[in-house]
């Protein structure tokens, strides 16, 4: 009889987990799906709900595996204690690897973009790319032993040619906006 009981019981933890991982899936898409209608949602906002969504997604996932490997170690007679460690552990591994992919590998990069870009400004660079007065050319710095390359755009809307020497004002997605320097080393 407790046998029956407990399939019972693990019959509706791994359904309504099943339900609720979908569910999570399904707002985690539906967010993406709304993100590309224009006007849906201000883009100062919208790392945090990259963020969200990631992490919802992998809920929902890791909940998803946990309800559906659980039913099917149900289905195919596996004993109760079986079907909940199996289902568990598919269930933790598949919601951890989304949260690797999803969450923490891009937030990583964008925590080392923001060390660039504080570790630049108002350094001075040499530009190796020459910057068209509204394109994008390409300046270097050293940082340490280390020799540092980005996209570069110019602030005064100006050419600045190969060879000239400029001061970084901030960097932005890997673009420095830069200012030329005069013979002294001072901005124009």
């Amino acid at each position: 009889m407790s046998s029956i009981l407990s399939r019972s019981v693990l019959l509706i933890i791994y359904s309504g987990a099943l339900a609720v991982g979908l569910t999570l899936i399904g707002l985690a898409v539906f967010s993406l799906l709304r993100s590309f209608t224009p006007g849906s949602q201000p883009a100062a906002k919208a790392h945090g709900r990259r963020l969200n969504r990631g992490a919802a997604y992998s809920l929902g996932l890791g909940a998803a595996v946990l309800g559906g490997v659980g039913l099917l170690a149900l289905l195919l007679r596996a004993g109760p204690g079986t079907s909940a460690l199996v289902a568990l552990g598919a269930g933790l591994l598949a919601g951890l690897v989304a949260a690797l992919i999803l969450v923490i590998v891009p937030n990583r990069r964008l925590r080392e973009e923001t060390g660039l870009a504080i570790a630049a400004d108002g350094r001075e660079a040499r530009v190796v790319i020459p910057i068209p007065a509204r394109g994008l050319g390409e300046v270097t710095f050293h940082d340490g032993t280390e020799t540092v390359h980005l996209g570069a755009r110019s602030a005064t809307g100006r050419r600045i040619a190969t060879d000239s020497r400029v001061r970084i004002e901030r960097v932005a997605q890997r673009v420095a906006i830069v200012r030329p320097l005069d013979g002294n080393g001072s901005a124009d």
